[in-house]
């Protein structure tokens, strides 16, 4: 464990509890609309390039958040995706 991994752990933490807040949102009302494709590939590949990054230097304080907010990210992309011809049904009336 490094020096000042609490600070990343620390970090992880607050930001799990903000994005709760998206991911609750989402799960009442499968709205997805906001948000585009590239902001939900871009977040994904981002979490895992981090998660990579903290496993290879077994950084708890890194990896642990990230797996947490892969899965949530794969959450949004799961229903973007489920909601997508909604979207599209949509739009073309």
């Amino acid at each position: 464990m490094g020096k000042y991994e609490v600070l990343i752990g620390t970090a992880g933490i607050l930001g799990l509890i903000s994005f709760s807040s998206l991911i609750m949102k989402i799960y009442r009302t499968n709205n997805t609309e906001s948000l585009p494709w590239t902001w939900i590939l871009l977040n994904i590949t981002a979490q895992l390039l981090s998660l990579i990054y903290g496993i290879k230097n077994n950084a708890v304080g890194i990896y642990i958040p990230n797996s947490i907010f892969l899965c949530g990210l794969m959450y949004i992309f799961y229903v973007k995706q489920l909601n997508k011809s909604n979207e599209t049904e949509i739009k073309d009336e």
